[in-house]
């Protein structure tokens, strides 16, 4: 049963503050690696690229500038590496969460 609806673009901005909180907290340790929600929990190509840029990077700073040079349609990228991820705690598990509820069916997302 369907519960919940979202829109695309608040998933988008969800999945913008979990990766902005892991790429402040991935390299320094602060988060371990199964704090992580899976890559296919991102429902965009774009933070699927963000994501994978973050975790094959050596440093926070490699990954930030890895991040730098991406040309993303719907992620203003000056915007993302300019941001603090410092309250955006709670978004990773968010991210997992949502992913299981659309795999269930008790999410979906809005069709523009």
């Amino acid at each position: 049963m369907l519960d919940k609806t979202l829109k695309r673009i608040d998933v988008l901005h969800h999945e913008l503050k979990a990766l902005r909180y892991i790429l402040d907290n991935f390299h320094s340790g602060k988060l371990p690696p199964a704090a992580l929600p899976p890559r296919e929990d991102f429902l965009s190509d774009q933070t699927r690229e963000i994501y994978d840029a973050i975790l094959q990077a050596q440093s926070r700073e490699a990954a930030e500038e890895r991040i730098g040079e991406m040309h993303l349609d719907e992620v203003d990228v000056p915007s993302f590496l300019r941001l603090s991820g410092e309250h955006y705690y709670t978004y990773p598990a968010l991210v997992h969460e949502r992913a299981v509820a659309l795999r269930a069916g008790t999410l979906r997302i809005e069709v523009a």
